[in-house]
């Protein structure tokens, strides 16, 4: 009974660790998302062009904060997620759909990301880490320009990537 309830401990813990990432990039609170990760993780986002590495904590987070601001809005919903737990690492499995907004002379204002994620985790002391993020991107669809405007965003207009 023991060994079961720790079980289901650790598949909340890390469904909320995965659900953090993205809930904290939302909200710009850069420590939370820099605290979920390993001291090295694997990024992986080749299925949209990007080589994968391995990247300290602060990168990623350094990366994210030079395009998401630049959005009026992003919302990334995580959902369906399978949790398979070995004694101390695990995978996690889940859907993605990723939306941004940001008002332009184009009228095209969205643009969307769909696809699945694989997280691998580790067991600190600290608690479960993300050590490796895979997206496999299955629909991109909406105005494909945006990225680029939201980084131009970020780095011509001034616009506050602090966080919360």
């Amino acid at each position: 009974m023991e060994n079961g309830l720790q079980q289901l401990l650790d598949e909340r813990e890390i469904i909320n660790v995965v659900n953090g990432i993205f809930m904290e990039s939302d909200r710009r609170n850069w420590q939370a998302v820099s605290e979920a990760f390993a001291e090295e993780v694997l990024l992986d986002y080749s299925s949209m062009g990007a080589s994968a590495e391995k990247l300290k904590p602060a990168e990623i987070v350094a990366r994210w904060k030079d395009l998401l601001p630049g959005f009026k809005m992003t919302q990334h919903a995580i959902t369906n997620h399978r949790v398979s737990l070995n004694s101390n690492d695990a995978e996690c499995f889940s859907y993605g759909n990723a939306l941004h907004y940001l008002p332009n002379d184009s009228g095209e204002e969205i643009w969307r990301v769909v696809g699945y994620y694989e997280h691998h985790l580790i067991k600190t002391a600290q608690g479960w880490k993300v050590d490796r993020m895979k997206f496999t991107a299955t629909l991109i669809d909406g105005n494909k320009d945006l990225p680029t405007m939201a980084m131009e965003a970020v780095k011509t207009k001034g616009v506050n990537n602090s966080g919360v």
